[in-house]
């Protein structure tokens, strides 16, 4: 007798509701956040609060440092990124490109950067405004970008009839104001992104003496070893951090989810205006030149008197191994799980903006949250779990779930632009889901996941605070090895090491970019 045959799912699955979906999500949101509630659960177990006058200090800089860079982000990148998306200039293509450096790169390498500059001016030193001022320019270089990047895309979904239909009833400035009201909640949500994003950065204002709350939370845990002190200073800034993206997440995020990750439209042709571009292209250049060019500058200067390419060659060998491990697995990971993520979204409109809203919580809260989750989750887990919580797989994991939400976002778009009628077609010849997973959806949305999978690798490289918290003894990646001998080391080793690195950045996302655009030629 043979054997019971087992039932073929149906590809129509991906297009039908059903209770996998809620429980697909809620499982993946789960797990990125469960370091998160382990380590809260242990500092609210603690009875004292650790509101001493320097942790005050450190809070109040933080809030100045997140505030300034949210305004600021926001007035000079939604033009930027508006105007980019309406007109066609003279070198747009390169302007944009070159503005994705800084996203590619630690913060702290560009005011490493800016406090070359600040010696070479003779500017001082001890000046608590000018090195507030430094610090909001050195997070401006990866916010700047974002919010641009941002504003361009949801201005992008801006069809030709509106533009059209704007432009003939008032011309030119009508129409900047028209669609600069359309793109304000995505600028909106990505400059309060990125003012939340310096919450938990310490880098810029350790090297210009403002120091904030990421600062003190590392000398807590790092220094002083007090545990118990760093998850209690992680519970306030996860609190302060939700205060701020909790209202963004609920009221803001779900709005935009229609027009970010909605099905593709005919956008707008860009268009030549003289004046509209000469415009773009200062305020791009201009603020490429602030955020960009003087810190490279800076951090150049000193190799015009020594230039230690064996010594630094030689930090870059030793460190890339362990640096490149943490960034595919993050990738990979990452990928995986974000496009679950998306498939369990799928087209239903309650469970995109229930996903979006809560990636945008996973991507703002502080990663040292995760990292010191990750650090008790270890400590009381048995030894034979040590390969996953106490090795190199467990800085790349904890990477991957800090990164999940742009491969969500990146996922949920690429499926929202595919045609459910091949999924209902393919059902009505009786094709099974794995079958129009590997011959339909998956070729569809490779290239997409190709692309996340770069990005979160790039992304995972440069993050600093995670690694430096759960790295094993000797397996630092090139950013924490810089972070840690900066202080100490010759400035030309330093220079070397941050030059290296950031032409690195730039050939990989060269070639990144040249790959991508070749598969999706295929």
């Amino acid at each position: 007798m043979g054997g019971k045959e087992q039932p073929m799912i149906s590809c129509e699955i991906l297009e039908k509701p059903g209770w996998w979906r809620t429980v697909s999500l809620v499982a993946i949101l789960f797990l990125s956040l469960a370091p998160t509630f382990l380590l809260l659960w242990a500092a609210v177990g603690e009875g004292s609060l650790p509101f001493t006058s320097g942790f005050a200090a450190a809070m109040w800089h933080s809030v100045v440092v997140a505030a300034a860079v949210t305004l600021m982000s926001l007035v000079a990148g939604l033009p930027a990124g508006l105007l980019s998306a309406l007109y066609e200039f003279p070198g747009r293509q390169i302007l944009l490109a070159l503005m994705a450096i800084p996203l590619l790169a630690p913060s702290f390498l560009w005011a490493i950067g800016l406090s070359q500059v600040r010696i070479e001016l003779g500017l001082p030193s001890g000046s608590p405004l000018l090195a507030a001022i430094s610090t909001v320019v050195a997070f401006l270089a990866p916010s700047f970008p974002l919010v641009t990047y941002i504003t361009l895309v949801s201005a992008r979904r801006l069809s030709k009839g509106q533009v059209d239909a704007v432009r003939l009833a008032g011309g030119e400035r009508l129409l900047f104001i028209c669609a600069a009201r359309a793109v304000l909640p995505a600028g909106l949500i990505a400059a309060v992104l990125a003012g939340i994003l310096t919450l938990s950065d310490p880098g810029p204002g350790q090297i210009f003496g403002y120091t904030g709350t990421a600062y003190e939370i590392l000398v807590s845990f790092s220094a002083s070893y007090d545990f118990v002190l760093a998850a209690q200073q992680c519970a306030v800034l996860t609190a302060v951090v939700l205060i701020l993206a909790v209202p963004v997440a609920i009221f803001i995020a779900p709005g935009i989810a229609a027009e970010i990750l909605g099905k593709q439209i005919d956008p707008a042709p860009l268009t030549r205006n003289k004046r509209a571009g000469w415009i773009t292209i200062g305020l791009l250049a201009g603020m490429l030149l602030l955020t960009t060019a003087l810190p490279l500058a800076g951090i150049i200067r000193p190799l015009f008197g020594d230039f230690p390419a064996a010594r630094a060659f030689a930090e870059i060998s030793r460190t890339i191994g362990d640096t490149l491990l943490y960034a595919v697995t993050a990738g990979t990971i990452a990928t995986a799980m974000g496009f679950w993520m998306a498939l369990a979204a799928g087209r239903e409109k309650r469970l995109k903006r229930l996903a979006l809203a809560a990636v945008f919580l996973v991507l703002a809260l502080p990663p040292s949250v995760n990292a010191l989750g990750m650090v008790e989750l270890g400590t009381i887990a048995p030894s034979w779990l040590d390969p996953l919580l106490r090795s190199r797989f467990t800085v790349g994991l904890t990477l991957a779930l800090r990164f999940l939400p742009i491969a969500a976002l990146i996922a949920m778009r690429s499926f929202g632009v595919t045609s459910p009628s091949q999924c209902l077609v393919g059902a009505v010849h009786g094709v099974t889901l794995s079958l129009f997973l590997r011959r339909v959806l998956g070729p569809a949305m490779f290239p997409a996941a190709v692309t996340a999978c770069m990005i979160i690798a790039l992304e995972a490289t440069a993050e600093v605070g995670t690694v430096l918290l759960l790295r094993p003894p000797g397996a630092d990646s090139i950013p924490v090895q810089i972070f840690t001998v900066m202080a100490n080391a010759p400035e030309a080793l330093v220079a070397a090491l941050c030059s290296f690195y950031i032409a690195g950045a730039a050939t990989l996302l060269t070639l990144g970019w040249m790959f991508a655009g070749r598969i999706r030629s295929v």
